[in-house]
């Protein structure tokens, strides 16, 4: 979701066209009289956002969306451009994520640094977590096992031996846990491992 503006005017661009494209599969969603638009149900990958305006188009690439990602992709589109311009910018993950408030996202880059060899340990980071004399990691007070694992969108009984390098992104819910992960009682924990889209 995002906000489409005009960086002279600073005023909301409503009726711009914008296609999310990743790998020739598109969903095309059109903004509102303010300037914003919203698309769900997009399948996890790398996108490239653009928004199309009387002939003229700007983009923002290597927009990368997980299983469970809400991105806000603001973009800047000036009316009085000549037609068939083209700007491209580069998508820079926020510092501070406004919509994703636990902030609990790892992704490869901080991954691949991190001393410890399997994915399960990574827990020990997390804050709310507890590592038990018998190995398990017990969230907020819950008892053992409490804590579900979930790779690729299936959930895995027990512990996961996933190796740190064939891990693309780590997710810890231990506070607000969504709604989809409704028989969770201490926590979730959601990993996405190493595809074709997160190596492009």
């Amino acid at each position: 979701m995002g906000q489409v503006t005009d960086p002279e005017t600073k005023e909301p661009v409503d009726g711009a066209v914008v296609v999310l494209d990743n790998a020739g599969i598109q969903k095309t969603v059109a903004t509102n009289e303010h300037g914003f638009y919203y698309a769900d149900n997009i399948p996890s990958g790398i996108y490239t956002v653009s928004v199309s305006y009387m002939s003229s188009t700007a983009k923002v690439v290597g927009v990368k969306l997980g299983n469970d990602d809400t991105k806000t992709v603001n973009l800047e589109f000036s009316k009085s451009v000549n037609p068939g311009t083209v700007f491209v910018t580069e998508y820079r993950t926020p510092l501070i994520d406004p919509i994703d408030v636990q902030n609990g996202t790892l992704e490869r880059t901080v991954i691949e640094h991190m001393p410890m060899l399997k994915a399960a340990d990574i827990g020990e980071t997390q804050s709310g977590t507890v590592k038990g004399s018998n190995g398990e990691y017990y969230v907020r007070g819950a008892r053992s096992g409490g804590l579900s694992y979930y790779i690729d969108g299936c959930r895995v009984m027990g512990s996961p031996d996933i190796p740190l390098c064939g891990l693309d992104t780590y997710r810890m819910y231990n506070g607000f846990i969504p709604p989809k992960y409704g028989d969770a009682l201490g926590g979730v924990v959601v990993m996405e491992t190493r595809n074709f889209f997160s190596e492009h």
